[in-house]
């Protein structure tokens, strides 16, 4: 069997930030904050905070943070009425937090963070005032929050217990209250979005895809449920469709690192190698830490080039990054029979 036959490719269910249309200036240009390094016997840890207004004064209403990884859809979650929020029981890794206010007043907010094994961090996020004196997104984005603003309040209800069961981990259940939120107002696009993202994580890639293509026909300039159905052509294994959604999406967004990165996979499938790894590149480029499994794919890339040099620096990359991501294992493994060679 050949290495690129033994290579395993992950099509992780990453960045579906589910339900927030991701803007060219939701990123915050802080790096990653590293965390201390004490550990505890468990090997979990955890990621509390505080979100504040631009004054520097707490917010006063629950706000919705959404918590991913490049292995995670993202969990979803809201403060207390007072802006603090705590995320437990949290592996080591590479996180991305997102916080989204009042859409009418305030811009959505990204913030990096890296968690060791083990360990307890605290971060404070600031709600930037929107810019209403000229474009605050990309051109021709809608963001979700947008396309929403009509929801009957008993649908907006449903919708935001069902988050919380979501954030929970109680999928079915999840599953079942964003269908009554979609009862009550059939047009709530988060609502399609956000419960396609759920068949996304029980793998019903089928209903997922249907559910993203649901919320398009409401309004298909929103990014995220077509970077999202985009991904789930891409589990399905339709390469052409996936290329098709994953274009439109890059278009929508450029600097979504995750629309890249998906990006760069299917074309990767596809062998147009060439524009794989320009696409690779620009999300790593993009989203630092948080796209580091970007490494993995673009070794893969390297080896059909047969540039086992180049593969082994990529491996090596993305090792020193995710020692602890779900395809280490098999990073190692490859890395050493390139070696080996």
């Amino acid at each position: 069997m050949t290495i690129q036959a033994t290579l395993f490719r992950s099509c992780a269910l990453a960045l579906l930030v589910a339900g927030l249309a991701v803007s060219a200036h939701s990123q915050t240009d802080n790096p990653p904050r590293r965390a201390p390094t004490a550990t505890d016997s468990t090997g979990v840890g955890s990621i509390s905070g505080h979100v504040t207004l631009p004054s520097g004064d707490s917010v006063n209403n629950r706000v919705r943070i959404t918590l991913s990884t490049l292995n995670d859809p993202g969990m979803a979650g809201f403060t207390d009425n007072n802006g603090n929020f705590t995320f437990n029981n949290l592996r080591a890794g590479n996180y991305s937090i997102e916080v989204v206010g009042d859409h009418k007043l305030f811009e959505p907010t990204t913030e990096q963070v890296f968690l060791p094994r083990g360990a307890s961090i605290t971060v404070t996020i600031t709600l930037r005032e929107k810019n209403t004196a000229g474009e605050s997104k990309p051109v021709g984005v809608v963001s979700t929050a947008e396309a929403d603003e009509k929801v009957p309040d008993a649908a907006r209800k449903a919708y935001d217990k069902a988050a919380r069961l979501a954030s929970d981990g109680k999928i079915s259940e999840a599953v079942e209250t964003f269908k009554k939120a979609l009862d009550i107002f059939p047009a709530y696009l988060r609502a399609h979005n956000d419960l396609g993202a759920q068949y996304l994580k029980l793998k019903r890639l089928d209903e997922a895809a249907a559910q993203f293509e649901a919320a398009l026909d409401i309004n298909p300039k929103v990014f995220n449920p077509r970077l999202n159905l985009g991904i789930a052509r891409l589990e399905q294994k339709h390469f052409s469709d996936a290329l098709e959604h994953l274009n439109q999406a890059v278009a929508l967004d450029s600097s979504s690192a995750a629309a890249h990165l998906y990006l760069g996979m299917v074309l990767e499938e596809t062998d147009e190698l060439e524009a794989a790894a320009r696409e690779l590149r620009t999300a790593l480029s993009l989203g630092g830490p948080t796209m580091a499994v970007g490494h993995f794919y673009l070794a893969q890339v390297q080896m059909k080039q047969g540039d086992k040099e180049e593969a082994v620096r990529e491996l090596t990359s993305f090792l020193k990054a995710s020692p602890d991501n779900e395809l280490a294992p098999r990073a190692r493994h490859i890395l050493e029979m390139l070696k080996q060679q």
